[in-house]
């Protein structure tokens, strides 16, 4: 079994019954009109432990296939695990094989040879980070590291850095540098330089004249017909069918995409089929129906009703769809239709007949069956599931601002007493074209509670929808680090939350310096950070991070009281430890701890270690108790050997309790297992085996 990098930096998905097709609720339509009542419940009341049943439904909104497009779950999760942390050599491989160097490309391997550090600028799609693997490639053969892209300067310049690795931030978006920005590259570059380590940073800004210390490069995209020639040196096309296939890939098209094309043209697909499955030209259909339908105000609707709700069964669409139009009637962004017009529309049965014409065969919508809860249901759906972004870029290109009003108006409605996964996804792709909009209008007033929990909730949905995009995660990091450092104290609570789930497992390492500083600081909401700690390291127990959870707790935990802040960080560590060690994953509830164990059972000392801490404190011995009889009895649903687990867990148990604690560890175990309602034998329960270890080790002590 591989062991865990826990140096470097979900759970698994609950069922989620109706969370992404159904919102009206099953015995009547929904309120078509905009909604202007406020929450009945105390907009001050959290369920905290609900934390981690909030990641599930937004996992389950994902893992239906309404994000992240195109990818299996599994797919998925790994985009996430390599965010950051060791870049595999696969991985190099992969993007070295047909890698073609852009113009700008000699002039950035110069200045990493000799600085260092160097910085490449361009837009989102062109190629970047690539790029940036190659660079580094040239200059050293050491380990690749991604590190978090909202590292400022001052961190750059006081890390560590290891001689002979390569490191590189993709798409840097932290620009709070103050002072003489010049200087801080300066000193950055002597660190990394001193360490005989080298360092690549890509970003969307233009590059700075500003600063000489780090050259900062504009890059461009490979020539489409070099990168098709690389690719596809081995199949028998002929040159004209070259230059087709290079004519698809204009400025708009990502290298992302064309790479994926070329990929699976030379795995044998024909290139038509795999043209057509650009995104570019999903982009272009897109445009074409918008030009085409550019007077039809309901088809226009039809299709921004869909771009926001996703998958939506009739009813839903047919109720809510009415409270949208009522919302852009009201803020004068369409014209009702004049009396003549809707005469002819009746005489024509159109308004009957509707539904029919939604999803018509050259429309963007259709209707598909997907499983329900007691039948198949059908929903309404774009065609190809790229559409919904390229709809949403069409909008903002199109409609002006009373137009954006009233989406937010009926939007505001639609989560104001429920989080809605799918309105945040919509908001998410909304993101990649205008992120203005969605943070001026949505994450802003949701994340301060304008809405209550319903609203931060959801915006924290945004938060990790927009992790699944390369071009809108740096912002999705950028935006929690905000909400955690400078936010009110609602801002800091959903920060904790964002940090807790897919962000965190984007960028664990920053994700836990934030949660610990939520932590330490907080005047309120302390016991929200403890419990996202917790769920974090749940989070990442699939993702190879989770141990860096561990790790640092435990360093926290052994910090040496010299200060009297040293006393609140050791107190605000055990309040974590007990969160963590009550944390359960899996139908069967187990401790996360022990999945942990099951994983990487070379980490036995250290999870032995932070038990220990939590039984020796009283306070915390009870529940911490109960928690440990709990997951011990529940060992057969996660190990065929669940005796040798309990009997190696309580060996470990002992070395790391103080001697003078095994006594009344072992009579405080055998009071809960007295009280127990589920007693099984001893023979066959790893709870007493466990017991039976400890108290061997008693009575020879005794005697």
């Amino acid at each position: 079994m591989a062991e865990e990098e826990a140096e470097h930096s979900g759970p698994s998905t609950a069922d989620v019954t109706d969370a992404a097709t159904t919102r009206s609720g099953a015995a009547e339509p929904a309120d078509p009109r905009p909604r202007d009542t406020k929450p009945t419940a105390d907009p001050k009341s959290r369920d905290t432990k609900k934390m981690a049943d909030v990641f599930n439904v937004f996992l389950g909104a994902v893992e239906a296939g309404t994000i992240g497009q195109q990818q299996s779950p599994e797919q998925r999760r790994a985009r996430l695990r390599s965010a950051t942390g060791k870049i595999d050599d696969d991985e190099v491989r992969t993007e070295a094989e047909f890698f073609c160097r852009p113009e700008s490309f000699d002039e950035a391997l110069g200045r990493l040879a000799t600085d260092h550090v160097v910085t490449i600028c361009g837009a989102n799609g062109i190629g970047k980070r690539t790029g940036a693997i190659n660079l580094l490639r040239e200059v050293t053969t050491g380990q690749l590291v991604i590190m978090s892209s909202v590292s400022d300067l001052k961190e750059l310049a006081s890390l560590n850095y290891v001689k002979g690795y390569g490191y590189l931030i993709v798409d840097r978006v932290d620009g709070r540098a103050g002072g003489d920005v010049d200087f801080q590259w300066r000193t950055v570059r002597d660190q990394v330089r001193k360490a005989g380590a080298h360092l690549v940073v890509t970003t969307v800004t233009a590059a700075s004249a500003r600063i000489d210390a780090v050259a900062h490069i504009g890059w461009s995209r490979p020539d489409p017909r070099t990168v098709c020639r690389a690719h596809l040196a081995d199949r028998d096309l002929s040159d004209e069918m070259l230059e087709v296939i290079a004519g698809h890939f204009d400025a708009e098209c990502s290298m992302a995409d064309v790479t994926s094309t070329l990929r699976a043209i030379r795995k044998g697909v024909e290139p038509e089929v795999a043209l057509d499955k650009l995104t570019e030209t999903s982009a272009r259909r897109v445009g074409e129906w918008f030009e085409a339908h550019r007077t039809d105000q309901s088809a226009i609707l039809d299709v921004a009703t869909v771009a926001f709700l996703g998958a939506v069964i009739y009813r839903d669409f047919d109720s809510l769809r009415l409270g949208l139009e009522a919302c852009l009637k009201e803020h004068g962004a369409i014209t009702p239709p004049s009396a003549k017009s809707r005469k002819a529309e009746d005489a024509g049965g159109r308004i009957l007949d509707r539904r029919s014409r939604l999803h018509t065969d050259e429309g963007l919508v259709c209707e598909r069956r997907i499983a329900g809860p007691t039948s198949d249901r059908r929903v309404l759906v774009f065609r190809n599931d790229s559409y919904r972004r390229h709809v949403l870029a069409e909008l903002t290109r199109r409609y002006e601002t009373p137009f954006w009003n009233a989406i937010a108006q009926w939007l505001h409605g639609l989560v104001l007493n429920q989080p809605d996964a799918e309105v945040a996804i919509g908001l998410a792709e909304l993101a990649a074209s205008d992120f203005d909009e969605v943070e001026l209008a949505y994450l802003t007033p949701w994340s301060k509670g304008e809405i209550y929990t319903a609203g931060q909730t959801t915006a924290v949905f945004v938060l990790w929808a927009m992790c699944f995009r390369d071009e809108t995660q740096p912002t999705a990091l950028k935006v929690a680090k905000q909400w955690a450092n400078h936010g009110d104290p609602s801002q800091r609570w959903a920060a904790a939350m964002a940090y807790s789930g897919i962000l965190g497992a984007c960028d664990p390492a920053q994700s836990i310096r934030q949660l610990w500083q939520l932590i330490f600081s907080a005047a309120q909401g302390f016991e929200e950070a403890c419990y996202a700690m917790a769920v974090l390291f749940g989070t990442l127990l699939e993702t190879g991070s989770a141990g860096k959870v561990l790790t640092t707790l435990d360093e926290q935990l052994r910090r040496p009281p010299r200060r009297p802040a040293d006393r609140r960080i050791t107190m605000c560590a055990r309040q974590v430890l007990v969160e963590v060690l009550v944390m359960r994953q899996n139908r069967q509830q187990v401790p996360a701890t022990f999945l942990y164990l099951v994983k990487y059972p070379k980490r036995l000392p250290l999870v032995a270690r932070l038990w220990a801490e939590a039984i020796c404190y009283r306070p915390h011995r009870q529940v911490v108790l109960q928690a440990l009889w709990h997951g011990l009895n529940r060992l057969r649903h996660i190990t065929d050997d669940p005796v040798t687990f309990a009997n190696a867990l309580g060996e470990a148990l002992v070395s790391a309790l103080p001697p003078g604690e095994i006594g009344s560890f072992y009579e405080h175990l055998r009071i809960v297992d007295s009280r127990s309602s589920n007693r099984t034998k001893p023979t066959s329960s790893p709870a007493r085996i466990l017991l039976q270890v400890i108290g061997r080790h008693y009575r020879r002590k005794a005697s």
